[in-house]
């Protein structure tokens, strides 16, 4: 099942944030060439939401959240800053 830390929910906020985005915007995951893109979106009805204080930060479709399964999204603290990152979930540990 597709897992999302509580620091990289807070970290999608802070980004629509910035955006000065509309409340019911939010953070849609596509597939693109070489990975997953993050593009600001409106919710649909059969989508997989992720909230963060009330508010949609994230959503995926039927067909992203099945091929993200065995992915969780987080936080990597690099020398640029907050970064989100994906890891598959037997990367846990690491």
């Amino acid at each position: 099942m597709f897992t999302v830390t509580e620091g990289a929910l807070e970290r999608l906020s802070r980004k629509l944030d910035r955006n000065k985005s509309m409340d019911e915007a939010a953070l849609r995951f596509t597939r693109r060439r070489r990975g997953w893109k993050l593009r600001l979106d409106k919710a649909r009805p059969d989508d997989t939401a992720f909230t963060h204080e009330g508010r949609n930060v994230l959503l995926l479709d039927a067909v992203v959240t099945k091929a993200m399964a065995a992915l969780t999204l987080d936080v990597n603290d690099t020398e640029s800053g907050a970064r989100l990152k994906l890891r598959r979930l037997t990367d846990e540990g690491k």
